[in-house]
């Protein structure tokens, strides 16, 4: 064969494309010396490289020969190349491959390729521009190499290269001697293409195998991608189970058979003359074939290669089996990872863009939404959204059985669509706010029970989703099926606790809640040596008011009265409605006279308050009538103060309304007298006085000073 031809053969290999490659062939009657190769072919595709290879394997290839193996060198500014010695027709030769370096780039070693003395920078941009390699994967490209160079070496082929190697008659000892190593090999890999190298380089050394494509399922087991292992292109095409059969029917598997016209078609790429085939199965399943080319296979080397092949796919079976489940494991501990985050929202609006947004990142969606049924089961509501205006999504009228989202939501299985205008499931011109033509809908299920529906759309790189896609996201469904229940069950649960503690016209707290947080109250207020101070606000002729009004009126004046009482308190403070038109408030850390001046706001903003209809009442509008009582010098228990307040609240009615009465101290400190309070017509009371704000306040203020 001429040089130039080898070389360029060579070249057309996918593993040699960014290789610079010379052919060195020692000089006729030369003796073992230095310089005693020259350069006989050569094919350049980075000059410099080739020049610093050549000052660097030149002065040594009587060397590099004589130890008969392929060797690896770095050399120069961090370059890589490798030199494969052979002898070929009588004639010894070295093949030089040069043109990668490593990740790294050694300036220092760079200055001295420096056209301008010890300036590397100038040509750094031209160094970085290489492609980098590692030494082990030189290493690799080098034995590969070596193996080519070794079929053109073999008989009656060394100065043509025939279209189907010669058959061989038996099966020698060390073709039986490769294989069972590369059985105990098997045993030891962890990878596919570690399980596949193993094979495929057995193969070739042992039975001399011109070219070998072997075809894998692809991740949805619908599918196989062919690949070239060795003398053949890297990407071969993809087959469907159906055109795979054409190479495992029982007239062609294990037999050295043409390369027909529908195997051609299945793999257009592929150029062959004949084919033998391995189906590769393992429990029955089919995992794809491996492909022998342009040799012919013997009855006792299918033998042995069939047995080879067999222990490939059971363990390329093993591989994919412990990958799931690695899988398996690792999407486990995500979703508890996901479940902790989602555990700590308590709201559902958090909650929902929390979801979106997790589903969004597990399958790189950059569009989507949540829908969630009603009650009613009918129709469905859109919760939240991802690309899109929540508020207009929500206008949206949508119902159970109509559209996309509507049949998932209907039948409760999940819909991957790839072309929404070519599935004939949906059949529907894309809308533009869709970048891509491929969705994915996945039912929220709680049991057997479809809740609401998941949706996401546009892949980031805007290619369809896959089934992968579909089952990650399935299992991420679950999870958030359950959260969003858990934070309904919280919710409603909470609105139960707060209906048990609230009345429900005006919201705010009932009776039954008062007692126990007054006595919690006077509990910390004894503690700490603070004051305490109960107000009972009640509405003047609210009777009157609701009989002439109405109800309504009546539940309005009643919510608008609880509005000025809680806008008058602190944020610690409590107030509760007591019962009817009487409402309490509790002021912690506040004395008899800072209390007053909280009561006179109230009481004032109730009378300026315009109360619908309050002029048909008998004093034309509607008041209040307040009572005071303080911890610790008028009581202190929650039955005490209330007494005391409510003694106070009476006597205020008892001296025209409207006004400001406080619970009146004994003359002994720290008690209190209680009695039973005098009728509310009448003028006088030995519990309670009729006080005068602006005097109280005076008198009060005077006295702490």
């Amino acid at each position: 064969m001429p040089f130039g031809d080898l070389l360029t053969e060579l070249k057309g290999l996918p593993m040699l494309a960014r290789y610079s490659l010379t052919l060195y062939r020692r000089r006729n009657g030369t003796v073992a010396s230095a310089r005693c190769f020259e350069s006989c072919a050569t094919v350049v595709e980075d000059k410099l490289c080739r020049e610093v290879s050549k000052q660097f394997f030149e002065e040594n290839m009587e060397v590099f020969f004589e130890e008969g193996t392929p060797s690896v060198c770095r050399y120069g500014g961090g370059f890589f190349g490798f030199l494969i010695p052979f002898t070929l027709s009588g004639a010894d030769f070295c093949l030089v491959g040069d043109g990668v370096r490593e990740e790294t780039i050694d300036l220092w070693q760079l200055a001295s390729l420096a056209r301008s003395g010890d300036d590397a920078f100038s040509l750094l941009p031209y160094v970085e521009s290489l492609c980098t390699a590692s030494y082990e994967e030189v290493e690799e490209v080098a034995e590969q190499v070596r193996r080519r160079i070794e079929l053109y070496r073999l008989p009656a082929r060394h100065h043509e290269r025939a279209v189907v190697a010669p058959p061989r008659a038996t099966v020698g000892d060390e073709a039986l001697q490769a294989v069972s190593q590369a059985l105990e090999k098997l045993d030891r890999v962890t990878t596919v293409t570690a399980c596949v190298a193993i094979c495929c380089d057995t193969i070739v050394t042992a039975f001399q195998v011109a070219r070998i494509a072997i075809a894998l399922p692809d991740s949805d087991r619908k599918s196989f991608t062919a690949t070239g292992v060795w003398g053949l292109p890297d990407e071969l095409g993809t087959l469907s189970a159906e055109s795979l059969q054409l190479f495992v029917a029982p007239d062609k598997v294990k037999k050295t058979v043409l390369w027909d016209g529908r195997m051609r078609a299945a793999l257009p790429e592929l150029r062959a003359t004949v084919c033998t085939v391995f189906p590769l199965k393992a429990q029955g399943e089919l995992l794809g074939f491996l492909a022998l080319f342009d040799t012919d296979i013997q009855p006792n080397d299918a033998l042995i290669i069939s047995m080879l092949c067999g222990a490939m796919a059971g363990k390329l079976s093993t591989i994919d089996k412990d990958a799931a489940r690695s899988k398996e494991n690792a999407l486990s501990e995500r979703l508890m990872s996901l479940t902790d985050t989602l555990l700590q929202i308590d709201s559902k609006d958090l909650l929902y863009e929390s979801i979106l947004k997790i589903a969004s990142e597990l399958i790189d969606a950059t569009q989507g939404s949540i829908m969630l049924i009603d009650k009613d089961g009918v129709g469905m509501q859109i919760v939240f959204t991802l690309g899109m205006t929540l508020n207009i999504a929500r206008c949206l009228q949508l119902k159970v059985g109509k559209g996309i989202a509507g049949m998932v939501a209907k039948t409760g299985q999940p819909l991957l669509v790839n072309d929404v205008e070519k599935d004939s499931r949906v059949a529907m011109t894309n809308r533009l706010r869709f970048k891509s033509k491929s969705l994915i809908c996945i039912p929220l299920k709680l049991k057997n029970k479809v809740i609401g529906v998941l949706n996401l759309s546009d892949k980031k790189n805007l290619r369809p989703f896959t089934h992968s896609d579909l089952m990650l996201l399935t299992s991420f469904a679950n999870l958030a099926s359950l959260m969003i229940e858990r934070t309904e069950v919280l919710e409603e649960s909470v609105r139960f606790e707060q209906l048990s503690v609230t009345d429900p016209l005006t919201g705010l707290y009932n009776r039954r809640f008062l007692k126990s947080r007054l006595e919690e109250e006077l509990n910390r207020s004894a503690r700490q040596g603070l004051n305490l101070t109960v107000i009972f606000i009640d509405l003047d002729f609210f009777k009157s008011y609701n009989d002439l009004c109405g109800h309504l009126a009546g539940d309005e004046a009643l919510k608008l009265t609880a509005d000025i009482i809680k806008e008058s308190l602190r944020e610690m403070d409590i107030v509760a409605r007591y019962g009817g038109e009487e409402f309490c408030a509790v002021l912690p850390g506040t004395s008899k006279a800072e209390a007053m001046i909280v009561a006179e706001r109230i009481r004032a903003e109730i009378e300026n308050k315009r109360f619908p209809g309050e002029s048909d009442i008998p004093l034309r509008r509607l008041t209040a009538s307040l009572g005071i009582a303080s911890f610790p010098e008028d009581g202190r228990t929650f039955n005490d103060l209330v007494h005391a307040s409510d003694v106070a609240l009476y006597e205020a009615k008892a001296r025209g309304r409207n006004r400001i009465v406080a619970a009146r101290t004994s003359s002994q400190p720290g008690e209190v007298l209680h009695e039973a309070p005098a009728p509310r017509a009448a003028t006088q009371s030995n519990l309670a006085k009729t006080l005068d704000f602006n005097a109280y306040l005076e008198a009060s203020l005077q006295s702490k000073g």
